[in-house]
């Protein structure tokens, strides 16, 4: 039954060549409108945001080793009036069932560990928040251990979060991914699993495989994400890539704190590991020296104040909880390019 709910029928099927089945369903058919405050809704496909967003504007890269990544299904993805779903199997719901997936650095979760850089509490309003460039890694996780980095939303008991993530109990697999996250209501989940995110695009899969994968002293891979508030309706919108492409959004009436504008935002790594195991590396495997050529960053990072104007966040403060298996840097504004944070670590077991 969970099944029959979670997967739409199919308009179209896509087989990938990283092993996922893509399933075209109708735009009104997918699962957001699943959410009981979505049920009488006018959403329409291809929506867009009410103005264009003017976000992450910087002076030019002058560095010629980051590359961006595309995400997108080849030949155009699934048709018009489609939406790409990643088809739930069996043996999915019953690794997320065996594994713990409710989890932020407000929960002190037994066995979850971050290195962040924050926002520091007070009367911070923002219409959102992301980075230009995501560097991408593929740490070893294994089991039920998971290894991600993400730009982090919040406000009261409400979040959004986005950004990569290595985690077999979600995937089956052990491949760097995209991944979106919402904490909202009676929603907890990642990417389709609960309603809530309306996708309107028909070639950008929430669950994307990455195979370029950023290499010490060689290329550095990286993607574009943010996340903003439409002034006009309250909704908030995913961007990706250097265009900023509108993917989809989250309609405001889902939302409680997230209704109005967040008030803490995170840009970070997270790991996870039961208790007692050693833990998984995090970034790109080792403690951040301060160097883009071989660390695992954000950057540069920006927030949208309540105006929306892009400013840059340099009231930031650095979290590690575990500071002998991971750090993060800010490392300030580097010239031509913006603020950067760098984190990562080794992992291993420090008896926590």
């Amino acid at each position: 039954m969970q099944l029959k709910l979670l997967n739409k029928p199919a308009v179209k099927t896509i087989h990938t060549e990283y092993g996922d089945i893509i399933d075209c369903v109708d735009f009104y058919k997918q699962p957001a409108f699943d959410h009981p405050l979505l049920k009488n809704h006018t959403f329409h496909y291809g929506m867009k945001p009410s103005t264009p967003f003017h976000v992450g504007a910087r002076d030019q890269d002058s560095s010629n080793f980051t590359k961006p990544v595309s995400i997108g299904l080849k030949g155009g993805g699934c048709p018009i009036g489609t939406v790409p779903i990643r088809r739930i199997t069996k043996e999915d719901l019953i690794r997320e069932r065996l594994s713990s997936r409710t989890m932020s650095s407000d929960d002190n979760t037994p066995g979850a560990h971050y290195a962040v850089a924050r926002t520091r509490s007070g009367s911070n309003k923002f219409l959102g928040a992301g980075a230009q460039e995501i560097s991408l890694h593929n740490p070893h996780a294994s089991g039920s251990q998971y290894s991600a980095a993400k730009i982090k939303i919040q406000n009261g008991p409400d979040s959004i979060e986005v950004g990569w993530r290595v985690d077999p109990s979600l995937y089956g697999d052990s491949q760097t991914r995209l991944f979106i996250r919402l904490d909202a209501g009676q929603s907890h989940c990642f990417n389709t699993r609960c309603p809530g995110f309306i996708i309107v695009r028909s070639d950008i899969p929430l669950d994307w495989a990455f195979h370029r994968i950023s290499q010490p002293f060689g290329d550095i891979f990286f993607i574009t994400a943010y996340i903003v508030k439409d002034k006009v309706n309250g909704n908030r919108w995913l961007l990706f890539e250097e265009e900023h492409i509108a993917v989809g959004f989250w309609p405001k009436r889902i939302f409680t704190g997230l209704g109005d504008l967040a008030n803490s935002v995170e840009w970070g790594g997270e790991v996870f590991s039961p208790p007692g195991t050693p833990k998984p590396p995090m970034g790109a495997g080792h403690f951040a020296i301060g160097s883009r050529r071989v660390d695992s960053f954000f950057g540069p990072i920006a927030v949208l104040n309540e105006y929306g104007q892009t400013v840059d966040p340099d009231n930031v403060e650095e979290f590690a909880d575990n500071k002998k298996l991971y750090n993060v840097r800010n490392k300030g504004i580097e010239k031509d390019f913006g603020r950067v944070i760098l984190y990562g670590g080794r992992g291993g077991s420090t008896g926590v």
